[in-house]
């Protein structure tokens, strides 16, 4: 009966580590963008590793009759052992590399000497202790120190992630804290509960490793939302790309057309003038002319820049770097203006730097249109969980709420005529587009704040 209720514990023991294996084996994390992705398959090695050693172990107590315990069986044990402990060990390690521990260099130098005085522990003691006796002392260093130890680490070390997990917006906070807390009890378990106090260790032990597989399933979930959202995300840039590509055909090619003419035109308007008597009528309906000319080209400018349809290359930028340079581009007309820049300089977005670099070039050459006479600017930068969140708020007269709707419009301007296309914020609108995200324009108690909002990171 015991060696029944043995087995049938220690197959559900390794099957819930094979379980862990292929969980995570059989999720797509290649191209996932969140930071324990990388530890992960580290984790899948150590259940892996841990259910052959199990299942072994299970062999070995079936048949213990005919495999006595010599030196060399004892030796591969302990190796055994230590092998399925290494890599829980490493998954720890990863882990503190992607927490935000204020203490972790310390955590890590404290590990470093832990591991350094057991290396030198199995050089002193060898020789020094009959055979068996230093095996087994060095399997109880191996559940201290790789079990305890590791585990009770490795699971701080998930609980702390998870907290960060939902300060970013990814959700999914309580099932990795959940297998932070099954990590640190099956690493107390493995280390300080021996198997000779009984067969409920082995059950307790099992508990735990099944605790490990169940929230650790319900938290790789997390990996599937990202990825049916990166998936809706190209699909629909694929389908804004081909969007933009049809409607540049057909814009440049009517831009084309029309450049043509009006060059001619202009050329025409210069050589009338060397012809006709210098008159001061003549000359004004010229000049007339001209200028209708040239906003004309302007214009037509303007709508093949909207049409043309970069690229975005996508690199991590810094957010703050791009809105200093938008401040240095505009330096020149900012003299004699209260300019308060707050911009979180740690912020890193996926994106093009020099297009973000336009887009905010162009909303703070705005604000300062708008706010001539008060000169007052204030702009921040700031992480909203997924998204990376630049205001840029003017003191000027602000917008009538009908007009809010159509300022993004192409051509649609509030400045007087001739000084402004009315292209400026719809290509700026166009370029956050591509960079899946949104523009947002509302009346503050002062002018104008323009709210851009940019994922940090692109799928």
């Amino acid at each position: 009966m015991d060696i029944l209720i043995t087995f049938n514990i220690y197959l559900a023991y390794g099957l819930a580590f094979f379980a862990i294996f292929f969980a995570i084996l059989f999720q797509d994390l290649s191209k996932s963008r969140i930071s324990i992705a990388e530890a992960l398959p580290i984790l899948a090695l150590f259940g892996l590793i841990h259910g052959l050693h199990e299942w072994s172990e299970l062999y070995f107590e079936i048949y213990q009759e005919e495999y006595r315990l010599t030196t060399a069986l004892a030796t591969f044990k302990v190796i055994k052992l230590w092998l399925s402990y290494i890599a829980l060990g490493a998954f720890a390690w990863k882990m503190l590399e992607i927490t935000r521990w204020p203490l972790v260099q310390w955590v890590k130098c404290v590990a470093m000497l832990v591991l350094a005085a057991f290396v030198i522990s199995l050089v002193v003691r060898y020789g020094d202790q009959e055979y068996r006796t230093y095996l087994d002392v060095t399997a109880n260093h191996i559940r201290w120190i790789f079990g305890l130890g590791a585990g009770v680490l490795s699971g701080m070390a998930m609980y702390s992630y998870a907290n960060e997990l939902e300060v970013e917006g990814h959700g999914a906070s309580l099932p990795f804290k959940l297998t932070g807390i099954a990590l640190i009890s099956y690493g107390i378990s493995a280390g300080v509960l021996m198997v000779e106090l009984g067969l409920w260790v082995l059950f307790v032990r099992t508990l735990c490793a099944i605790g490990i597989l169940v929230s650790l399933w319900y938290a790789l979930r997390i990996f599937d939302r990202e990825r049916n959202n990166q998936i809706e995300a190209a699909l629909q840039q694929s389908l804004q790309d081909a969007k933009l590509k049809e409607l540049g055909e057909l814009t440049s090619a009517v831009s084309h057309e029309i450049k043509t003419p009006l060059s001619s035109a202009m050329m025409s308007c210069d050589l009338l003038e060397h012809h006709l008597p210098d008159n001061e009528v003549h000359q004004r309906q010229l000049g007339r002319i001209r200028y209708g000319l040239e906003r004309a080209a302007e214009i037509s400018q303007e709508v093949l820049n909207y049409a043309h349809h970069r690229p975005i290359e996508r690199v991590d930028v810094t957010l703050a770097q791009v809105i200093n340079s938008s401040v240095s581009l505009n330096q020149y007309r900012l003299e004699g203006f209260d300019l308060e820049l707050s911009i979180d300089e740690s912020l890193v977005i996926s994106g093009d730097a020099g297009l973000l670099e336009e887009v905010f070039t162009n909303l703070l050459s705005n604000a300062i249109d708008a706010c001539a006479e008060s000169k007052k600017i204030s702009i921040s930068g700031y992480q909203n969980k997924l998204d990376a969140i630049v205001t840029i708020a003017d003191s000027g007269t602000g917008i009538s709420d009908e007009l809010i709707e159509k300022a993004m419009k192409p051509f649609f301007t509030t400045k007087p005529k001739g000084e402004g296309t009315g292209m400026g914020l719809a290509i700026a609108k166009q370029i956050v587009m591509q960079h899946n995200g949104d523009i947002a324009l509302h009346n503050n108690e002062h002018g104008l704040t323009v709210a851009v909002r940019i994922p940090r990171k692109m799928p």
